[in-house]
């Protein structure tokens, strides 16, 4: 069976949309959902690293604070200022002494703090460098003048490849070119990886990252992989700028390599640097996302499951509808033996079986009133045949009696011969519809009867019936009433001159047969009177014209027909639309 094409107007779509406006609202509510709780998770996340970072550096700066306290009172200590002043002056068992007091100082302050990984203290007027884990090898030049740029604002200067935090006595922070040769240099290395491993704590993810990060932009610790320390060097810009005075901390988003990081950075007023801690929005919100992917997962699954179960009852209902679509076309076509099978007892089934009692009723209706159409055309021409008008038949026998008594033996053998022809044609009991040569002829008698009663004052002009149109086909007795009527009423008070016309035309599918007469008995109102009741669908009268009409629409359509309306010779003008059939 063809399917109907799916209209944006059908039970499909509109079924579609409601299902789709219900979910609607709920998938909305859904996203604003995610996404505000993707925000609120975010701000939290972002909010506990600040808070992290906050006190990790509160704390570093806690502990180099103290770091710095215990450097002065080492540079004041009693033991290195005898050993830099009065080496000389000491015993071997006293100097051996102070040295390992010294050395002991040393390493609780080394023990004292994770971020140390080595203290010495370099003796230049004797020479001697002694570290927490004992004698090493002098500083150079170049590490004293590293060592002399560590200051109090920003203790911790980069040295091969080292993070050292220096001190002198006598105090010259900051100034590498002191005319005054110091009498002890303190150095402190930091811990690089203790560094790192703390600012891995503070973001404690596996794909994030960290950065200390000197002010003047000197140096760095980076923590985590590869692409951390390429990272480190775009953030630079973003959280220093050109000068770090002004920044304290913030937070802002940047994207490297199509990854998206947040990034946290507090500024460290002891150490004047910057920390700061940046990890992949991923990590932070990964599960969020997957959620989001699955909530958008579980959407395009809804609306799919939503046009599948539209087009499942879509097609529960359409396809009941489209068999009685196609059974009611059937029936504009007129085929009336369409009947409908469902096999399921839903409210189609009843649809159904109501549509079959209404086809089968339709049927047994048309076929009744083609039955009584026949019989009406039959009882109608039968009628008409029974119609011998007394006064035509008392007539042509005085007309008759006149002229034997005149003894004209050849008009009385022709109005005889014509009276047979005519009553044997209007009596017999033959086929319905007979060629139009044969009703012309019975026409002809007909006239020719009548032209011996009216020969003195009517004429009757009869066109020769065109060759073409001998054969078409129309019901018996259509134009001797039209005739008859222009006779009796149309010329009935014309005393002379009266005029009947009789006319031939057709095309290839329409034959038009015109008679008209010159009488002066009819008003346009009666002749509009006469078309009115012609176009009438009932008919009171079926006797004359009207029952030729009828007889011709019955037979041939509602086109066909008798239409009047006044003639060119002043009368009734009659014209007869017959269609061209001809028989086989």
């Amino acid at each position: 069976m063809k399917m109907l094409p799916i209209k944006l107007s059908s039970i499909f779509f509109k079924l579609a949309i409601a299902f789709l406006l219900i979910i609607l609202p709920l998938s909305i509510l859904g996203l604003y959902l995610n996404y505000s709780s993707s925000t609120t998770v975010k701000e939290q996340i972002e909010q506990s690293l600040k808070s992290r970072l906050h006190n990790y550096v509160r704390g570093m700066d806690a502990d180099f604070q103290r770091l710095m306290r215990l450097r002065n009172e080492l540079l004041a200590d009693s033991d290195l200022q005898t050993l830099s002043y009065a080496k000389h002056h000491l015993s071997d068992y006293l100097y051996a002494q102070a040295v390992l007091r010294i050395q002991e100082k040393l390493r609780l302050l080394q023990a004292s703090s994770l971020y140390m990984d080595d203290i010495n203290v370099y003796l230049p007027r004797i020479q001697r460098n002694i570290s927490s884990r004992g004698f090493i090898t002098l500083p150079v030049e170049d590490e004293i003048a590293a060592l002399k740029r560590s200051t109090l604002s920003s203790p911790i200067v980069f040295w091969n490849d080292q993070y050292l935090i220096g001190g002198s006595f006598p105090g010259t922070y900051g100034i590498e070119d002191s005319e005054d040769e110091p009498f002890l240099i303190l150095k402190l290395s930091v811990s690089e990886d203790f560094l790192q491993q703390s600012l891995n704590e503070v973001h404690n993810t596996k794909l994030g990252g960290g950065m200390l990060l000197q002010a003047d932009k000197q140096w760095k610790i980076v923590s985590g992989n590869d692409q951390m320390h390429a990272l480190a060097e775009n953030l630079i810009p973003h959280i220093a700028g050109e000068s770090m005075e002004q920044f304290q901390n913030g937070s802002f988003s940047v994207t490297a390599n199509h990854v998206a990081y947040t990034v946290i950075y507090e500024k460290s007023s002891v150490l004047n640097t910057v920390m700061a801690v940046f990890l992949p929005e991923e990590e932070t919100l990964g599960p969020l996302t997957k959620y989001r992917y699955w909530y958008w997962i579980i959407t395009l699954t809804s609306v799919v499951i939503v046009i599948i179960f539209s087009y499942w009852i879509y097609r529960i209902i359409h396809q009941p509808i489209q068999r009685m679509v196609f059974a009611f076309r059937k029936l504009e076509k007129g085929n009336l033996n369409v009947s409908l099978k469902h096999s399921q007892e839903d409210e189609f089934a009843y649809l159904y079986e109501q549509f079959n009692i209404m086809s089968s009723k339709l049927q047994l209706l048309v076929h009744e009133v083609y039955e009584e159409k026949i019989r009406s055309q039959q009882s109608e021409l039968k009628q008409l045949q029974s119609q011998i008008n007394p006064h035509f038949l008392y007539n042509s026998y005085f007309v008759l009696h006149r002229v034997a008594q005149m003894h004209d033996t050849d008009t009385v053998i022709r109005l005889s011969r014509h009276l047979g022809e005519y009553f044997r044609y209007i009596t017999r009991n033959g086929a319905d519809e007979i060629a139009l040569a044969q009703e012309i002829r019975h026409t002809h008698s007909y006239i020719e009867i009548q032209m011996l009663r009216y020969s003195r004052r009517i004429q009757t002009i009869c066109e020769e019936l065109p060759d073409s149109c001998k054969e078409v086909l129309v019901p018996r007795l259509v134009l001797q009433p039209i005739l008859e009527n222009a006779y009796e009423h149309g010329l009935e008070n014309k005393m002379a001159g009266g005029i009947v016309k009789m006319s031939f035309s057709s095309t290839d599918e329409l034959l038009q047969i015109t008679v008209e007469d010159n009488g002066d008995d009819l008003s346009d109102r009666q002749i509009e009177r006469i078309a009115m009741e012609l176009k009438l669908e009932e008919h009171v009268e079926t006797t004359g014209m009207l029952n030729v009409h009828r007889r011709l629409q019955l037979k041939f359509g509602k086109q066909y027909g008798l239409s009047v309306s006044r003639s060119s010779l002043g009368g009734l003008c009659v014209e007869v639309a017959i269609p061209i059939t001809k028989g086989t």
